[in-house]
């Protein structure tokens, strides 16, 4: 009996210790599972946010509050403006000078900065800011429309996977759009730039009414083609050159080369999230400076020459391109003929012969004083209402 007992008592305690080790297997073999699904929920957490931050994607127009995003503009793009203005009013007289078409009222400049010194002499503070009211409210009025198309089409245009030409194409098309709008504006406030303290100072409205009460609606629109062949390349190589350049300096860690400090922590370097329902680039306003400088040098070198054309035919005598078009009616349907009735290329031609070729670039100095910060501040303040903006 003892003998069976004691084979009893063995072979209990045998499967007593095969549980054991089964329930010990069992409870590793649990526990691993769970360090397992811990590590594949840590990893794909972190996987997850890593591509939550890779993946994130700029504001698009349907992000926007549309009501935000024009309030926003139209205050920081005026009171920018308005700083700038002064060297405007010196471009436009310095691309003038010279000109045939044109009665001259102001003393000749042999600069910038001698055109800034005569103008502060003889015509005070306020000759800095002659034509400053339409071009604020042609300002105000136009870029309602081209914010709002350029965002619209480049949000339509990356949908149709264009890829970078999205930015080329999108500014082409919103400068298009605005034009309608800027021209009138744009031609009455050229006008009362060029006056000077030699001859008669006219009021806005007066210039306004003058010019429509002698060309109507043409006169208002003088030299819209010519806008058109000057601003619509400006603004698609603008926002071309940006974006790409853009995207350069962030490959190249620009802020590492200039060895400034980087902004933010390594997980928020590509995106930050500011809701739930918006991820946007915490883009470097670095980046977006010296990107909208080197956009504003291309752009407004390339079109100076555009510009002067188009400058000199919203400002020039109608008198000057009567006789013009009196002497070239009877030439032959050709397109010699043609070039030469044209009052943008017959502007252009008779420049270089008057002036020389160098007469093209007239006024690309106060241009690039005015397009060059005011690019970089603009660009800069334009990233960030698109954030005060969101819905």
């Amino acid at each position: 009996m003892s003998s069976v007992s004691r084979h009893i008592d063995d072979q209990q305690q045998e499967q007593h210790h095969q549980h054991d080790i089964n329930v010990n297997k069992h409870s590793s073999k649990q526990d691993n599972n769970n360090n397992n699904d811990n590590s594949n929920s840590s990893s794909n957490s972190n996987s997850g946010q890593q591509n939550k931050y890779k993946n994130a994607q700029k504001i698009t127009w349907d992000d926007l509050d549309p009501k935000k995003y024009y309030f926003y503009n139209m205050l920081f793009g005026a009171s920018i403006d308005g700083f700038m203005y002064p060297l405007d009013v010196v471009r436009t007289r310095l691309q003038v000078q010279g000109s045939s078409i044109i009665k001259q009222t102001f003393p000749v400049y042999t600069g910038t900065f001698n055109g800034m010194k005569n103008i502060y002499k003889y015509e005070g503070l306020r000759g800095f800011y002659k034509g400053f009211l339409p071009s604020e409210v042609g300002y105000l009025s136009s870029k309602i429309v081209y914010f709002g198309v350029y965002e619209q089409s480049k949000q339509y245009l990356n949908r149709s996977e264009f890829g970078a030409a999205s930015s080329y194409l999108s500014g082409g098309i919103a400068e298009l759009s605005n034009l309608v709008i800027w021209v009138p504006f744009d031609v009455t406030t050229q006008k009362c730039q060029i006056q000077g303290h030699l001859g008669e100072t006219k009021s806005a409205w007066s210039i306004f009414r003058q010019t429509y009460e002698e060309r109507g609606i043409r006169g208002l629109y003088r030299g819209f083609g010519a806008t058109v062949v000057r601003n619509v390349p400006y603004s698609a190589v603008w926002w071309g050159s940006y974006e790409n350049t853009k995207n350069y300096l962030h490959q190249l860690d620009i802020r590492g080369k200039l060895g400034l400090p980087a902004r933010n922590s390594d997980h928020l370097a590509v995106a930050e999230q500011l809701d739930d329902s918006h991820l946007v680039e915490n883009e470097d306003p670095i980046v977006h400076m010296l990107a909208g400088l080197t956009a504003a040098v291309i752009s407004t070198t390339l079109s100076n020459p555009l510009d002067v054309a188009k400058t000199r035919l919203q400002t020039g005598s109608i008198a000057q391109f009567e006789n013009h078009n009196q002497a070239t009616a009877n030439q032959p349907k050709t397109l010699s003929s043609f070039l030469k009735r044209s009052h943008f290329i017959s502007v252009l031609v008779d420049t270089v012969k008057r002036e020389g070729v160098r007469a093209l670039w007239k006024g690309l100095v106060p241009s690039l004083l005015t397009s060059a910060p005011y690019s970089m501040i603009s660009i800069i303040v334009y990233e960030e209402v698109k954030k005060l903006s969101l819905k």
